[in-house]
């Protein structure tokens, strides 16, 4: 039996507020004039990239537009030539001003408001994650907040080390490249302040990022390993108040970081970070990556 090829890809649906306060949000359509059809930003993923990244970057080819993603959507999966495309979507809103260039690919952009995008749209699949975000929208759940909870990268196993503090325990040569490699889905959920333990696996970890997109690091003695459940808490806590938090800490701390969201612990791999979709302090979305 012959297996389908399925090709992933990944986009937003990118909103903002409208201009005019009666026409509450609008949406970024483009128009692609080889197929002569409106649709949202996306497209194919390259060699070794995650989804999110895909849907970054995409977007940002496409119209010009750097964004923050929010809560994912519904995939999207429909018959192309020679198999399936299966595109991975997210909310996303605009950061910044855009750099529209007109191309073969892409030569028109359009923020339309609902009612305009639903007649304007090409495909049935479109309007059907257009008809999510309404209802996302009419319960104000399409506003969220990101909290990614990121365990450290692969260390220096503890045998092998040989000085006086765990706290110095670097990362591993493996652990080294997984830091790297976290950078662009943690650009992609527009991370804004980074939080982590002081043990140098912990900073070691977000320090690319950190590096790459000027963040400061905080260093807080509550993301340890031995850090009290209630100091847990309040770390959350604290967190849930900002836009787009980073928490970087240690395996032995996740049940209590996960306790304080009212989530089981997932258990992540050295390197894997959860992202936490919330609203007001209750969570909505859960992703791995």
């Amino acid at each position: 039996m012959a297996t389908t090829k399925v090709t992933p890809a990944a986009g937003g649906v990118v909103w903002r507020k409208a201009s005019s306060s009666k026409d509450g949000i609008e949406v970024l359509l483009v128009h692609r004039p080889r197929y002569d059809d409106w649709t949202y930003p996306k497209g194919k993923a390259e060699a070794g990239e995650l989804p999110p990244v895909t849907a970054s970057r995409e977007i940002h080819e496409e119209s010009g537009l750097t964004v923050r993603l929010g809560r994912p959507l519904p995939t999207v999966t429909y018959r192309v030539r020679g198999g399936v495309k299966e595109v991975s979507y997210w909310l996303a809103r605009p950061r910044g001003e855009p750099e529209f260039t007109p191309s073969k690919e892409i030569d028109k952009t359009a923020w339309l408001g609902l009612r305009a995008a639903r007649k304007r749209l090409t495909y049935d699949h479109d309007i059907a994650l257009l008809d999510q975000l309404e209802d996302l929208v009419a319960t104000g759940a399409h506003r969220t907040r990101t909290l990614v909870l990121l365990r450290h990268a692969t260390a220096e196993p503890r045998e092998e080390f040989d000085g006086p503090d765990d706290l110095d325990r670097p990362l591993s040569t493996r652990g080294l490249r997984e830091a790297e490699l976290i950078v662009p889905t943690l650009a992609a959920f527009g991370i804004r302040r980074v939080v982590s333990s002081p043990a140098l696996r912990c900073r070691q970890t977000v320090a690319p990022f950190a590096s790459a997109h000027r963040r400061e690091v905080h260093l807080d003695e509550d993301l340890t390993e031995d850090a009290r459940p209630k100091a847990v808490r309040d770390v959350v806590r604290e967190a849930l108040e900002h836009k787009a938090v980073l928490l970087c800490s240690h395996r032995p701390t996740f049940p209590d970081l996960f306790a304080a969201l009212d989530l089981d612990d997932p258990g992540l791999e050295p390197g894997e970070a959860a992202v936490v979709h919330h609203r007001k302090g209750t969570v909505l979305a859960l992703e791995r990556w």
